[in-house]
């Protein structure tokens, strides 16, 4: 990164003492779990398609043989989530802001200008209406398997017009409420399984050894990407933490000493958020692993398409009965539908932020939320209708999301270095971290050009 030219006034930290206190108290004790937000919503954008779907379709195509990727995606990516909340709470701003006002030089050269990631997120937005298509045909296929009255595309349709009404109306508040209800009903459904399906302790070890069957890597771009949410996801968090009202965000003026006592309280509990949220993802993440590998794939069976929510049943129909399966069925439809919500509400939040860098204001201008609201509900619902191979979107978008992690790991350390007060930023072992995350998809971007280059095909897209 080059030189740039904000005016770092506007981010910095002022030691000095002022009249009222601009931060509010952060909770303490046995109330910091009711502060709990971002990361349960951030849980509830990662667990859905790439734990429920692809980890199930992993474990029932390849056994256990993949189990080390999405638990090591998880760890070295929550350093880098870690980074961008804490940004938000100690600045106020979100990350794309900040993101946006950074130039590229090479001396006196200027590469590339300010707000030119704001091109590449928008690339992303046209890329994830195929995700997003994708993931709402997955939530028609559970729904057909629970009421086949109407097909699995009208539920599809039906499912994105839900979503549309409660981000409309409620955003942020209803999306918290709801995921919180949601994870809980996925963490009880993946401990019943877990608890019925556990593998042998040799096999489970075996699958944390980094092994690559032949032909796997299509379906290593979401457990690897995905998990624990893509780079864009990881931006969401930022924009979630945001809207949340933690420490400085949401709030003007320069913070005094006390102010920055209570910011530092408030990045503890952004911490227990997202380390919660991270290991409910990788109990869950191994919970359908285990259960595609110990159940699915003696049946010889994957989910995808049309069938995927009958397939996913299985998982409880064999030891439950049919009762089970549409037990079973509800929570699928919870876990994925909290998905579809989630990753809507965060798509629509980073192109409403990008608008309101061109305007120059801080805060999230509402009126392009919704405009992108409607535009992503109506886009996603007409390709939803025409491809109708959920399996296919999902991997294409896994696939252009994984690419942009090293500019957004990169991005995220930059942003931290240079525009945070030094008593506010994170622990130099978190910024190396995110630095060797960036670093591992590098290498792995690499293997899987490499792979698609020699052939390797994706999902049929019907």
């Amino acid at each position: 990164m080059g030189n740039s030219k904000v005016n770092e006034k506007d981010v910095k930290m002022s030691g000095e003492k002022s009249n009222l206190n601009i931060v509010q108290e952060a909770p303490r004790g046995w109330k910091r779990l009711i502060a709990l937000g971002p990361g349960i919503v951030w849980t509830a954008s990662a667990v859905g398609v790439a734990e429920l779907v692809f980890a199930t379709r992993a474990g029932a195509l390849y056994g256990m043989a993949l189990l080390w990727a999405p638990l090591l995606s998880l760890f070295i990516k929550y350093f880098m989530t870690e980074i961008v909340g804490t940004y938000t709470i100690a600045t106020g701003e979100n990350v794309v802001t900040a993101f946006s006002r950074v130039e590229v030089k090479v001396g006196r050269i200027k590469l590339l200008p300010r707000g030119w990631i704001l091109w590449l997120l928008w690339v992303f937005f046209i890329f994830s209406i195929a995700g997003m298509a994708g993931c709402a045909l997955a939530v028609g296929a559970a729904l057909y398997a629970l009421i086949p009255a109407l097909s699995f595309t009208l539920w599809s349709l039906l499912s994105l017009v839900v979503v549309g009404v409660i981000l409309f109306w409620g955003s942020y508040g209803a999306l918290t409420h709801a995921s919180r209800v949601l994870v809980a009903i996925m963490v009880f459904f993946i401990f019943y399984a877990i608890a019925k399906t556990l593998p042998p302790a040799g096999d489970l070890l075996g699958g944390l050894i980094p092994s690559v069957p032949s032909g796997s890597q299509p379906e290593l771009i979401p457990l690897l990407g995905w998990a624990g949410a893509g780079a864009v996801g990881t931006v969401w968090f930022s924009m979630w933490t945001q809207a949340s009202k933690r420490g400085m965000a949401g709030k003007s003026g320069q913070p005094d000493v006390d102010d920055i006592t209570r910011i530092k309280e408030w990045i503890k509990i952004n911490r227990i958020d997202l380390i919660i949220s991270t290991v409910i993802t990788a109990i869950l993440t191994t919970g359908f692993l285990i259960a595609g590998a110990v159940i699915l794939r003696p049946l010889g069976t994957v989910p995808e398409g049309d069938v995927l929510g009958t397939t996913l049943a299985k998982i409880a129909g064999l030891h439950w009965g049919k009762v089970g399966e549409i037990i079973f069925l509800l929570g699928v439809l919870g876990t994925l539908f909290s998905t579809l919500l989630a990753n809507i509400d965060g798509i629509c939040r980073v192109a409403a932020s990008a608008v309101g860098f061109y305007q120059r204001k801080k805060e999230l201008p509402k009126k392009w939320y919704n405009i992108f609201l409607l535009i992503y509900i109506l886009t996603s619902a007409l390709l939803a209708f025409v491809v109708r191979a959920p399996v296919f979107m999902l991997q294409i978008t896994a696939a252009v999301d994984t690419a942009l992690i090293p500019i957004i790991a990169v991005m995220a350390v930059y942003i931290c270095r240079k525009f945070m007060p030094i008593e506010l930023r994170p622990a130099r072992f978190t910024l190396i971290m995110t630095y060797v995350c960036g670093t591992f998809f590098v290498f792995f971007i690499i293997v899987l050009v490499v792979a698609i280059a020699s052939g390797i095909k994706f999902a049929s897209a019907g």
